[in-house]
């Protein structure tokens, strides 16, 4: 998502971000008057030199390493331990993201490390100046960076490096936000790019071209996006989808495994719109011939979208392949798609041709509609003008009378 341009009206820079610094900060060890971060020396500063002739703890000569050191990648070693220990409570999917943006988070700790900033990377000693550091690469401050991170990805990021600090003991973040020094915003300006109808039906086409000719792993990005554009499913709750949950002859599919299963994700039934009936028929076509081709039996308990293995057999799509495909197939055929741009597609659509919003967002498996209105769904400025000439023009009041 593109962040809001600015208008050069914020006193930092000329930009709006979702991570502003107040008057504060400029009174905190990461700032000083030419906006650079300063180190400055305290109690917990490892000494960068040994005494002529020191040796350090393995013998070799260099810098002696401090009391609370764990290595040359402390952040890294830390980690691991985390993720491992969070790894029973988290979704595949959710671990995986988060794994991802700590890793972005040390690559840039790295980094900044390696262009002269003095900073530490062990999280038990991450303060208020290596924290400040991190918004000022995000901020678009540094010449290490060219512009700055989305609202949304800064949010994020800043969230999972929080929740890992504070399991090792170090709330620097919540500290930093209690007095003020960063704020976060929603991160978010409004629904997030999808395609048009145009744009899907394109991708449709040419998908199921390659999979009418034999391709079995186009036909399964081809269901991914055909059950994710005509019935605004989450990728998982496709892959997750048995045979049996789909009723061809009403048009329904049961989603037995939604977001939040377990917790707050409710079983729910959802419906094939119309125009994607005739594509997803020849789909389930397609998928019938290649499972008799390949001496399958046709269960119920077969996933609907299937992924063909090079042994004969079949299974389901795992996250991670499926992305690894989608982009194989983005390049050979030259289009940008993607499984959530096309679950927001089918919000969108919904909107425009005037469904109730509490509909569309009970279809798509939210818990409330703000969520369905600030991501995927938003009307048309066109037609909100419409809707209220057209509610003036039948009113019995056809103007406001203004007594003295």
């Amino acid at each position: 998502m593109k962040p809001a341009s600015s208008n050069g009206s914020s006193e930092e820079g000329g930009y709006e971000s979702s991570v502003k610094f107040t008057s504060s900060v400029e009174n905190t060890p990461f700032g000083g008057e030419d906006g650079t971060t300063r180190r400055q020396k305290g109690k917990h500063d490892i000494p960068s030199k040994t005494h002529s002739g020191q040796r350090g703890r393995s013998g070799r000569s260099g810098p002696k390493r401090g009391r609370r050191s764990m290595g040359r990648y402390p952040f890294l070693s830390r980690l691991e331990v985390f993720l491992k220990d969070m790894r029973p409570f988290y979704e595949s999917v959710s671990h995986g993201n988060l794994s991802r943006k700590l890793h972005q988070i040390h690559d840039i700790l790295q980094l900044l490390k390696k262009n002269g900033y003095e900073i530490s990377t062990n999280p038990e000693m991450i303060s208020e100046r290596e924290i400040g550091a991190l918004l000022e690469y995000m901020s678009g401050k540094t010449e290490l960076r060219n512009g700055r991170m989305a609202p949304s990805t800064q949010t994020c990021l800043l969230g999972a490096l929080s929740v890992f600090l504070e399991s090792e003991g170090n709330a620097v973040i919540a500290r930093m936000r209690a007095k003020r020094l960063i704020r976060t915003g929603s991160g978010s300006s409004g629904p997030l790019p999808c395609p048009s109808i145009d744009e899907v039906q394109r991708v449709v086409s040419r998908l199921s071209e390659l999979a009418n000719d034999g391709d079995t792993r186009a036909l399964g990005i081809l269901g991914l996006v055909l059950f994710g554009a005509y019935s605004g499913l989450r990728p998982k709750e496709v892959r997750f989808a048995d045979m049996s949950d789909f009723y061809q002859s009403e048009w329904i599919l049961v989603v037995r495994h939604p977001k939040g299963e377990g917790t707050w994700g409710k079983v729910r039934n959802v419906k094939m719109v119309s125009p994607g009936r005739d594509a997803i028929a020849h789909f389930l076509m397609i998928r019938e011939r290649e499972l008799a081709r390949m001496g399958i039996e046709n269960l119920g308990s077969n996933p609907l979208v299937p992924c063909f293995r090079s042994d004969g057999s079949i299974s389901r799509w795992s996250s991670t392949y499926a992305l690894q495909i989608k982009g194989k197939y983005e390049q050979s055929l030259g289009l940008r798609f993607g499984f959530q741009m096309m679950r927001r597609s089918f919000g969108q659509c919904a909107i425009n041709m005037n469904a109730r919003i509490d509909s569309i967002s009970v279809l798509m498996g939210h818990k409330t509609t703000r969520t369905t209105e600030l991501y995927y769904a938003r009307r048309r400025e066109q037609d909100a003008i419409n809707d209220l000439e057209e509610a003036w023009s039948t009113s019995k009041s056809q103007s406001l009378l203004i007594e003295d």
